[in-house]
C-alpha cells in the first residue's frame, strides 16, 4: 500500500510540473501534434467537416481552420431542451492550469457569421471558462451596424469568465450566462477602436493567474477580471463558433483562420 501511495504521489508531481511549464507548437509538421509534456490534442469540425488532421495541419507552418458560407446558411438546429446547437470549428489542447499566459498568433479571426475564439474550458459538475470572443459586429451591442473594415471600422470582442458556474443549456435546460463579461471594441495603445479585418496576423493572449485574468491583443491590455476567476486545469480551445450575435456572412465560398503558433508560458503566481 505504501508503495502505491509513492507511485501516485510521483505521478501527481509529474503532471503538476507539466502543467506549470512552457509549451510551444508552430505547426511545422503535418498531422496531429504528438502528445508531449502531458498535453493532448483534438479537433472539432461541426461547422464544416474535414478529411482529417493533415487537412487542418498540412505542415506548412500553419493550422488551417476553415468554414464555408454554405454551412453558415444552414438553419441553426434546436436541441431537445429548447436550446440552440451552436457548432464549433476548433483545435484543442491541454490540460493547462492557471499561472500561464496562453497566446496564439493568427490571421482572419474576424469572420462575419461566426465568432473567432480563444478560450479555456472545464466542465464537471460545474463549469469553468475564460473567453476571448471576436466578431466583426456584435449584433447585441448598442453600437451594432458600425463599419467593420479598415476605413474607420472596428472589431467587437467579448471577454468572459465563469467559475464554478451552474447550469448548462445542453444538460439542465438552464441558460449558462457568463459570470463576468466585458463587451468592447478592440483598441490600440491610444484607446482608438481598430479593426482586425485587415488581412494581418495578430496575437491574442490570456494571462490566467489564480486571482486574476487579463486579456491582451497585440500586447495591449483590453480588459481584466479579478472577481470571477476559475482555478482548475482546463482545455485550451481556439478557432471559431457559430453564435447568434455574430451576424451573417457578407462573403461567399470559404474563409480560413490561419494560426501561426500557440505558446503557453508560465507566469509568476499572484
Amino acid at each position: 500500500m505504501k508503495q502505491w501511495r509513492l507511485i501516485i504521489l510521483f505521478l501527481f508531481m509529474i503532471s503538476s510540473s507539466l502543467m506549470s511549464g512552457e509549451y510551444f507548437e508552430g505547426f511545422d509538421n503535418p498531422g496531429k501534434p504528438p502528445e508531449r509534456d502531458g498535453i493532448r490534442w483534438g479537433y472539432t469540425d461541426e461547422l464544416t467537416p474535414v478529411s482529417g488532421w493533415t487537412s487542418i495541419i498540412p505542415g506548412d507552418g500553419f493550422a488551417h481552420l476553415s468554414v464555408t458560407s454554405h454551412s453558415l446558411g444552414k438553419k441553426i438546429k434546436r436541441l431537445p431542451d429548447g436550446g440552440d446547437f451552436l457548432p464549433f470549428q476548433t483545435l484543442s489542447l491541454g490540460p493547462i492550469g492557471s499561472n500561464h499566459r496562453i497566446s496564439i498568433r493568427a490571421k482572419n479571426m474576424v469572420v462575419p457569421g461566426v465568432a473567432g475564439v480563444l478560450f479555456t474550458y472545464r466542465e464537471k459538475a460545474k463549469v469553468d471558462e475564460i473567453d476571448i470572443e471576436i466578431t466583426a459586429d456584435d449584433t447585441q451591442s448598442p453600437m451594432t451596424g458600425h463599419p467593420t473594415g479598415t476605413n474607420g471600422g472596428w472589431t467587437d470582442i467579448r471577454l468572459n469568465t465563469w467559475a464554478n458556474a451552474i447550469g448548462d443549456a445542453g444538460n439542465s435546460g438552464e441558460s449558462l450566462s457568463p459570470s463576468r463579461s466585458i463587451r468592447i471594441a478592440i483598441h490600440d495603445a491610444e484607446g482608438k477602436k481598430i479593426t482586425h479585418r485587415d488581412d494581418r496576423f495578430h496575437i491574442y493572449s490570456i494571462e490566467w493567474r489564480q486571482k486574476s485574468v487579463v486579456f491582451y491583443i497585440d500586447g495591449i491590455q483590453q480588459g481584466a477580471i479579478d472577481d470571477v476567476v476559475p482555478d482548475y486545469p482546463s482545455m485550451v480551445i481556439f478557432g471559431m463558433r457559430r453564435m447568434p450575435w455574430a451576424g451573417r456572412p457578407d462573403w461567399s465560398g470559404k474563409k480560413t483562420i490561419l494560426v501561426d503558433w500557440i505558446d503557453i508560458e508560465p507566469l509568476e503566481k499572484d
